[in-house]
């Protein structure tokens, strides 16, 4: 809550402070980029299907790539991350994905593979009717690769693989209440 001087309270204070020293201390464990938060979302063009929720960069696809909906069902709509960051400011804590991502699987070892996984949260995001993950997409260089939609018998997290094709991962995850949250790594 803010005062009439325009000053943080101290819970507040204090709240903020626990969620950047959370991101700061799992940045380096995660190698998060510690790009500044305005170059981390593009200022235009960010596209969100109305059917599905998928988010697109730079125009509008013919159709989606989630649900085959056409040009027509994106509006743009280029605050839906600071949107949820000045709406829900004590919420980063359990919105904020948290990725891991190395550039060569455990599991699929015949071909070049990306092995990215992710967790809601550094206090786990609830998985309630009222309040949960809907999907988690991932993107390299800001191009969609893949989708988990979780249901809430599943927990916040997911492992994606992916071709190595560029160098920036980009995961947004769709609260059901706190809108939609990303993050970006780099494969270690």
């Amino acid at each position: 809550m803010i005062d009439p001087n325009n000053s943080m309270s101290r819970r507040d204070f204090i709240g903020a402070a626990a969620v950047g020293a959370a991101v700061l201390a799992t940045g380096s464990i995660f190698k998060i980029s510690a790009k500044d938060e305005k170059m981390a979302m593009p200022s235009k063009g960010i596209y969100v299907c109305s059917k599905c929720g998928h988010v697109e960069f730079g125009v509008a696809p013919e159709n989606c790539p989630v649900c085959f909906a056409t040009k027509d069902q994106y509006k743009e709509n280029n605050t839906i991350f600071s949107d949820a960051i000045s709406n829900y400011k004590d919420a980063g804590i359990s919105h904020t994905p948290f990725i891991s991502a190395k550039k060569k699987s455990s599991l699929i070892t015949e071909a070049p593979t990306y092995e990215i996984s992710v967790r809601i949260g550094k206090k786990l995001h609830p998985m309630e009717e009222a309040h949960h993950i809907q999907f988690l997409d991932c993107y390299i260089d800001d191009k969609y690769a893949a989708r988990v939609s979780l249901s809430l018998s599943a927990s916040p997290a997911a492992t994606f693989y992916t071709k190595p094709a560029g160098a920036k991962i980009r995961i947004i995850e769709l609260c059901s209440v706190h809108g939609y949250w990303q993050a970006e790594a780099v494969a270690a």
